[in-house]
């Protein structure tokens, strides 16, 4: 009985070996594709990049609209997240607060710590005059220094290391911020918002760049609020709101003090009119209130404490086609004091995804606390830096020596201040970062 041959026509001097082999490669290709990718939806996002380039069959298996809501309903609660101050020249990024999920992305590190260093090109050293500009669902807005007088701007995602530049504006403008459009999903497209120099009286006037199309366009906003883009501003669903102060010399309404409180200002960039909504924020009866502004669950949150007293104000809108917008109390409000918890605090933003929950900095003990608004529990974070366990199964971590840095600025303010923070969540899916037509991957 002759042997069988080896790939080199040789004898096989072990031919069960060979027969085991294949018959084992036989049953790895007999596996179902609907078992595959039932397997791999259960794994981390960060896994599944690496199998999206074993072959085309998966990559597009991996994409594919049955794939993707599979791997939703797999994950529904896991999320990545980082509450972040804001950032000058030479300090790119400072995380105030970060989340890890429990498995979506994998990460073993804080999502401020994928920014830095920036290296915009992998085969481009790393570069050091930079800041964090803004966020939207999982890509950010960073801008280079690399001299006085030559900059550059990216928007990407840090942690798939996937950047796009986008070019400079026609006229020098500040820059303002990031929105995004979300489709079933996914990330489809982003614009770049930048605010020109010279605003003139009720005209907001921006430079918008999309992705779609790789060209900056003009906007001529109109605004009964005088709108500078000093403020950073938060963003929801193609929506920048701004806080602007009222730069005006008449009163708006009865009782109303202009330059004190202010206004926000919202504006849909994905939209086809050219009118901003405009909305004072909610008036306190002391000036000295100490607030923030933030976005928990898709709304943009208001959060004011006056002697000890909580209240969350919600925005919404008066009417169907969303024209008008109103602020609601969106809970009772909470006495600090009666239920033990008599610390002067002030607020600095709400969980993305759990608006009973809110983050505070203590000012008697330099420390974050963390808050409870449905069972009126309020934790002092007295420790830095370290990663602990969150009720809800992932990690947290609180910046305390950073923190206390940021709010030493507003030991002195009153209520022309507002504490903003910027967030940064990366979604539960990710694709690759949209770019235009003629920018190849």
């Amino acid at each position: 009985m002759k042997r069988p041959l080896t790939e080199s026509g040789e004898d096989n001097p072990n031919p069960s070996k060979k027969l085991s082999k294949i018959s084992m490669e036989k049953r790895r290709k007999r596996i179902p594709a609907e078992i595959l990718m039932e397997i791999l939806a259960r794994l981390p996002m960060k896994a599944i990049a690496r199998f999206k380039s074993v072959s085309k069959k998966w990559n597009s298996e991996t994409e594919s609209p049955y794939f993707i809501r599979r791997y939703f309903s797999l994950h529904p609660n896991s999320s990545t997240w980082s509450l972040m101050f804001l950032t000058k020249l030479y300090h790119p990024i400072t995380e105030a607060i970060g989340f890890h999920g429990r498995d979506t992305w994998d990460l073993p590190k804080s999502l401020a710590s994928y920014v830095l260093p920036f290296q915009p090109y992998p085969n481009l050293p790393t570069v050091n005059n930079y800041y964090y500009v803004a966020s939207s669902n999982g890509l950010i807005w960073i801008e280079v220094y690399l001299t006085h007088h030559n900059r550059r701007s990216f928007v990407g995602n840090p942690v798939s290391k996937q950047w796009v530049e986008i070019p400079q504006p026609p006229n020098k403008c500040a820059a303002t911020g990031l929105v995004t459009r979300v489709e079933n999903g996914l990330v489809t497209s982003f614009k770049v918002v930048r605010t020109c120099s010279n605003q003139t009286r009720n005209v907001w006037r921006v430079y918008v760049y999309s992705s779609e199309t790789g060209l900056w366009s003009f906007k001529r906003l109109l605004s009964f609020c005088p709108v500078d883009g000093a403020n950073p501003p938060v963003n929801i669903d193609g929506k920048l709101y701004l806080w602007e102060k009222d730069s005006r010399e008449e009163d708006l309404m009865e009782n109303f003090i202009p330059k004190e409180f202010g206004f926000l200002v919202g504006y849909d960039f994905y939209g086809d009119d050219n009118q901003c909504q405009v909305v004072p924020l909610p008036i306190p009866d002391n000036k000295y209130v100490r607030r923030c502004l933030t976005t928990s669950r898709g709304d943009v949150m208001y959060v004011e404490i006056l002697y000890r007293r909580l209240k969350v104000w919600r925005l919404s809108s008066n009417n169907l086609e969303g024209s008008e917008l109103l602020w609601e109390l969106s809970r009772e409000e909470i006495n600090l004091a009666s239920i033990g918890f008599d610390v002067f605090c002030f607020p600095l933003a709400m969980n993305p995804f759990d608006d009973d929950i809110i983050y505070l900095w203590s000012r008697e003990h330099d420390c974050v606390v963390t808050g409870n608004l449905q069972t009126l529990e309020f934790v002092l974070h007295q420790e830095s830096e370290n990663w602990s366990s969150a009720s809800n199964g992932g990690c947290c971590r609180f910046n305390k020596l950073d923190s206390k840095r940021y709010m030493d600025g507003f030991r002195n303010e009153t209520s022309t201040s507002v504490v903003i923070l910027s967030q940064f969540v990366l979604p539960p899916w990710m694709d690759l970062v949209p770019r235009p037509p003629h920018i190849l991957v």
